[in-house]
């Protein structure tokens, strides 16, 4: 594997506020799971449209 292009990305956390860090994978996004509130956070940019996509999702409620 080569890990020499991994990029750390730090974000907040959009639902708890909480500081949080992943990495870029291949195509050019990251999915960061909070470990303060459990919501997964996935971002990505697209140059072509110019925005950055920014998906929360909230975990499953086990009770």
């Amino acid at each position: 594997m080569d890990f020499s292009n991994l990029v750390p990305i730090s974000m907040h956390c959009p639902n708890c506020g909480h500081k949080v860090t992943g990495y870029k994978d291949e195509s050019g996004g990251v999915r960061i799971k909070c470990n303060r509130c459990r919501v997964v956070i996935y971002s990505k940019y697209r140059p072509g449209k110019r925005e950055t996509l920014l998906r929360v999702i909230e975990p499953k409620d086990d009770n």
